[in-house]
């Protein structure tokens, strides 16, 4: 699981928001092709369900699922660090349960995981590591040991911060500083798409394509059959009887399928 999850503010404006809680449930995949391509959906009785924990072989995929944890050779809902043992040790980081803010760290002996500690920062180069909040950073810079909030690219002090916590995410250097990435910096039109911000306050934007440059969606009219899941950050399905990319919540799946 993802322990770093990370972030840029961006006023919304006018512009299309899109949601984790609105993104498309199982049981709106009406086909056993389309519910398989879902990674937390698997086809059972002829509908698409939610993917239990113990519905993933993969420890890696187990992982990702905000609840889920691998120990062992299985995947199970997450219970409590101590009843985690790795062969890897570095695997302790990857378990927990984000939906509870809950994440493990290695023991420092053995191969058992416990709770993560937060630590204070330290006033010198060499214990200036480590988080001292669950965002709060403790990083060298300056001759001084700053705690960097890593959930916003205009507090990432330098390129290198910047590149580790906001690239793909939202944050890019550029003039100097680090800074969010805008739909206007996208200069194709297979990159607009998505502006991948601010994650934690849940409110990414969608970008189109107006022929010449990139610019914020103000609907979903740009999308068609081959690209409104996706490129709608799964907040949208086609609606193949209306022909239209539709919400995901007010969208009705046939009851049953025809050739």
């Amino acid at each position: 699981m993802n322990f770093f999850v990370l972030s840029c503010l961006l006023f919304l404006g006018h512009s299309i928001p899109v949601s984790y809680k609105e993104q498309c449930t199982c049981s709106k995949f009406s086909t056993e092709t389309t519910c398989m391509e879902q990674v937390n959906c698997i086809w059972s009785n002829q509908i698409c369900q939610d993917r239990s924990c113990t519905q993933f072989y993969n420890k890696d995929k187990c992982n990702s699922v905000s609840h889920c944890s691998w120990n062992v050779s299985t995947c199970s809902e997450f219970t409590k660090c101590s009843d985690y043992y790795m062969n890897d040790p570095y695997d302790c980081y990857k378990i927990g349960n984000q939906d509870l803010n809950l994440f493990c760290m290695p023991t420092e002996n053995g191969n058992y995981c416990k709770d993560y500690e937060l630590a204070p920062c330290g006033n010198f180069q060499d214990d200036c590591i480590g988080f001292q909040t669950q965002w709060g950073l403790c990083y060298w810079y300056n001759d001084t040991c700053n705690v960097v909030d890593i959930r916003y690219c205009d507090t990432l002090l330098n390129e290198d911060l910047c590149f580790i916590f906001g690239e793909g995410l939202g944050c890019q250097w550029k003039d100097n500083k680090c800074q969010m990435i805008t739909c206007s910096d996208f200069t194709s039109e297979s990159t607009c798409v998505l502006m991948r911000q601010n994650f934690i306050e849940d409110s990414p934007l969608l970008c189109m394509w107006d022929g010449v440059k990139c610019m914020e969606a103000q609907d979903v009219s740009h999308l068609d059959f081959s690209n409104c899941l996706v490129n709608s950050f799964y907040n949208y399905i086609w609606d193949s009887t209306k022909g239209v990319c539709v919400a995901c919540k007010d969208y009705t799946p046939p009851s049953t399928q025809t050739p």
